[in-house]
């Protein structure tokens, strides 16, 4: 899987592309931080939710790597399923700068 498709974001303005990247950019860290939190907690629910708000962020910006594991996560933390957790928050957290970095050169 690619870390971007660049067909999603044709339907973006491009005038608009430049600031949802830089959005995403600060936005993305704190996700992180609080989806491997409530992880670590044995919050799962909470995980979802947060695992969820990135997966949006994600698909609209076409970062179909990072969209699949939060979509992934979402549905461990709804299920109460904690395995694998903690390999798909490395994962995540290890294409996220790959993903950025893509997405600034667009």
């Amino acid at each position: 899987m690619k870390l971007l498709a660049p067909e999603a974001l044709q339907h973006l303005p491009a005038v608009i592309l430049p600031r949802l990247i830089q959005m995403f950019g600060s936005t993305t860290p704190p996700l992180l931080v609080e989806i491997r939190q409530h992880a670590s907690a044995g919050n799962l629910p909470a995980m979802a939710q947060a695992a969820h708000k990135l997966k949006g962020s994600c698909v609209s910006l076409g970062a179909e790597q990072m969209a699949e594991i939060c979509k992934t996560l979402q549905h461990k933390g709804e299920c109460g399923d904690a395995a694998g957790i903690s390999a798909l928050l490395e994962e995540l957290e290890g294409i996220y700068p790959a993903t950025l970095a893509a997405l600034q050169t667009i």
